[in-house]
């Protein structure tokens, strides 16, 4: 597709160099009419059958567009007609008229096409880029064209033509604007719709600029660019149009972020050499003034706009941080929340205490009544751990009905027994299931997770052995303290 678009953009420049450089004989003009004419007819074949396949809104979307392109068709081959016959009659003609309503009647499409609607942000941001890119490329077309024109031709008529250049020098605007914006999934029909825009507006000032200078009042002059449109819009025929997100979003990075501010690299060198030449009026300005100042509101919005994508980023960094490291049924930490904290274990000599929780009865609970009231069980549990663990230390499921607890720095090994001990009383409380626990205790921190979890499983071993409900406690690696501690019954 790039290959083609390049092949005919390349053919249109060629002939409307060679065109403009000999003068718009008749044979040129013809030739360049005539394949203008092909490509709009394969567009109009290919939208129509695109509108005839689609439906709802998308088929509306593709209704317009069609027709539009058949009306530029109809303009196209009257344009032909008057370059054959050599008619120099007066404008406005007859083939600008109905082709000027044809790209109107195009321009719809992304109105009541598919999609949602942008934010408000992006929005203003687009509009700010469309307004400073169309008062930038209004500086070179008064210089040139427009002031010359109330100068040597008149006032009316200029008018207007000035009226038509500021709707195209808009239409192109917007046209830069839409191509800045990068789609993940590829090029869609509203982004060759947009480049055919932009072709459109820049054909429609060419003419107007033909038209004031006398050196032309044929639409056929500008037969190049008019087929370089219509090729676009026979590549929109071949390409999807989105449904699920809005037509123009995408986001403006990289090379394509600067279309809208090619305008302003113009506009620049245009003002300064009015200003050496004695050609800087009032309306030349008035422009800069206001050029300037939208230069200013798209920075200040590009800033604002970064500043709330990096909190945006930030937010969601947050957000996946936390679902990485908790659990989702629960809220309580997880496994590899245990092992990232586990790192820094030792650093400061405090004592370590792992309190390792196992359900009794929770199978037969799944079992019996199900997986939701499994659920609750275990949501029951995360709720007796998060009010008996005292802040600043951790409660985690490590998965099914296993949880732990990490007290850092820990209490003494009593007090740690008490905290197993409670839990083990509230969640009996509840009724529904038992608890037996295992306490690993490493006075001097230097334990891995990993040695502190097979210590505390063996103390919960020992404590099943015991029967259920019970609390126990190995003898650690630093401290000789009695080889079994039961909190519930009998030593």
């Amino acid at each position: 597709m790039r290959a083609g678009l390049v092949a005919v953009a390349g053919f249109g420049v060629a002939s409307q160099v060679v065109l403009v450089s000999a003068g718009f004989p008749r044979p040129l003009l013809v030739i360049a009419g005539v394949v203008a004419v092909a490509v709009a007819a394969g567009a109009v074949w290919v939208l129509a059958r695109r509108a005839a396949g689609a439906t709802g809104r998308e088929r509306l979307a593709w209704t317009l567009v069609a027709v539009g392109t058949l009306l530029w068709l109809v303009g196209t081959v009257l344009s032909l007609v008057t370059a054959i016959r050599g008619d120099q009659s007066p404008p406005p003609r007859p083939e600008a008229i109905i082709g000027g309503l044809g790209a109107t009647l195009a321009m719809f499409c992304p109105i009541v096409g598919p999609g949602p609607a942008l934010r408000r942000r992006e929005r203003l941001r687009m509009v700010a880029e469309g307004a400073m890119a169309a008062t930038a490329m209004f500086v070179p077309a008064w210089t040139y064209l427009l002031a010359p024109g109330y100068r040597d031709v008149g006032g009316l008529f200029t008018t207007l033509i000035a009226v038509a250049v500021c709707v195209q020098i808009c239409t192109t605007a917007v046209s830069l604007v839409l191509l800045s914006r990068r789609r993940a999934d590829g090029p869609t029909a509203f982004t060759m719709l947009a480049a055919a825009f932009g072709v459109f507006g820049i054909t429609t000032v060419v003419y107007c600029g033909f038209v004031l200078r006398g050196a032309s009042n044929q639409m056929a002059s500008v037969s190049a660019l008019m087929t370089v449109g219509t090729y676009l819009l026979l590549r929109m025929g071949r390409c999807p149009m989105p449904t699920d997100v809005p037509p123009w979003s995408g986001a403006a990075t990289g090379i394509r972020a600067g279309l809208p501010y090619l305008p302003v690299l113009g506009a620049f060198p245009v003002a300064v050499t009015s200003w050496f030449t004695g050609a800087f009026d009032g309306v030349l300005f008035t422009a800069m003034a206001v050029l300037f100042l939208l230069v200013l509101l798209r920075q200040f919005l590009a800033l604002y706009g970064n500043s709330l994508l990096l909190a945006e980023v930030g937010a969601a960094r947050a957000e996946l941080q936390y679902q990485a490291t908790h659990d989702h049924l629960t809220g309580l930490t997880n496994r590899k929340y245990l092992y990232e904290r586990a790192t820094g274990w030792g650093r400061a000599g405090a004592p370590i205490a792992l309190l390792l929780l196992d359900l009794d009865g929770f199978k037969q609970i799944n079992d019996r009544f199900g997986h939701a009231v499994g659920d609750e069980v275990l949501v029951e549990v995360a709720a007796v751990l998060t009010a008996v663990v005292p802040a600043g230390h951790t409660a985690s499921r490590l998965g099914g009905d296993e949880f732990a607890v990490v007290l850092e720095p820990a209490p003494p090994l009593a007090e740690a027994a008490a905290v197993g001990e409670r839990i083990v009383a509230l969640i009996s409380a509840a009724g529904r299931v038992g608890a037996s626990v295992g306490l690993a205790y490493e006075p001097a921190g230097r334990a891995t997770l990993g040695s502190m979890l097979s210590d505390a499983d063996a103390a919960l071993y020992r404590g099943h052995r015991q029967g259920p409900r019970r609390h126990a406690c190995p003898l650690t690696r630093s401290a000789p303290i009695s080889d079994r501690y039961i909190c519930h019954g009998q030593e």
